[in-house]
């Protein structure tokens, strides 16, 4: 009773009241974001924002490394990170317009300034240009490049794209722990452009993969298996950290998540 009573005084007090509304605090930062944004109202009501994946993220960032946050969307996976390894990098992506402004201003105000880097360009397989569909900036969590129909994304725009391998050189190929990918269904293109930092540095890679997001891009629910084979990794199903070794318990275990974690075969043994 307490516990919904806090939620709905926050989500009021930070949604909208006047002279409070827009902004919170989260981890000791002032985090902006859209008015009515999805992703504000599931923090108010979880308390702490995918707690179950942070506590794994956060367990895998390596001191002095560097973590990447592809589709961070208003940072609330980027930030703790930041609180709690204080000589790790986070380089965070965020394509959409309507979300990318509130992002780099809570970098820009945030005492992590220094250590935070945000990119305004989308993640893929190549770097280039490419169509990109919005929905209203409280939806942004659904944009990407195709209409998943998870929201009303009929807005389309177009939108630098990078990959991660380029990132990566053109930071100098700091050591790279953990990679974070949540892009709506873009997730093997990702990986795909992140080929020679996967190889060199072997980092945790924690993605989201969702059957719809993935029907919208004709991807194949095993090539996540594959893709694993191919680059010793092994696929472990969050939160619970479960191995998966074969499409039909991959299949199974997304009927209860859409969070799953590469981990290097090579840094098991």
């Amino acid at each position: 009773m307490m516990m919904n009573i806090r939620k709905n005084i926050k989500q009021w007090l930070y949604g909208k009241c006047p002279g409070f509304a827009g902004s919170f605090p989260y981890y000791g930062t002032k985090v902006y974001f859209p008015k009515n944004s999805i992703i504000f109202r599931l923090a108010c009501e979880q308390g702490i924002y995918e707690q179950e994946n942070l506590n794994i993220l956060s367990s895998l960032v390596k001191p002095n490394s560097t973590y990447f946050d592809v589709g961070a969307n208003i940072g609330l996976m980027s930030i703790p990170i930041l609180q709690q390894h204080n000589s790790c990098m986070v380089v965070s992506f965020e394509p959409s317009p309507n979300t990318y402004k509130f992002l780099n201003r809570t970098s820009e105000s945030s005492q992590f300034n220094k250590r935070w880097k945000v990119i305004s360009k989308a993640v893929g397989s190549q770097a280039g240009t490419l169509d990109f569909f919005i929905a209203s900036p409280d939806m942004g969590a659904f944009d990407g490049f195709k209409d998943t129909k998870r929201a009303n994304t009929n807005n389309q725009i177009e939108v630098p794209v990078t990959t991660i391998d380029i990132e990566w050189e053109t930071l100098g190929k700091p050591k790279l722990s953990v990679i974070k990918i949540d892009v709506e269904g873009a997730e093997l293109e990702t990986l795909k452009g992140a080929l020679n930092c996967i190889q060199n540095d072997q980092p945790s890679i924690l993605l989201e993969w969702n059957a719809t997001n993935l029907q919208a891009y004709n991807c194949p629910v095993e090539s996540l298996i594959m893709f694993a084979e191919k680059y010793n990794y092994q696929v472990y199903s969050l939160p619970n950290l479960i191995p998966v070794f074969n499409v039909e318990s991959l299949l199974l275990h997304m009927i209860n998540t859409e969070s799953f974690l590469l981990f290097s075969s090579k840094k098991a043994t």
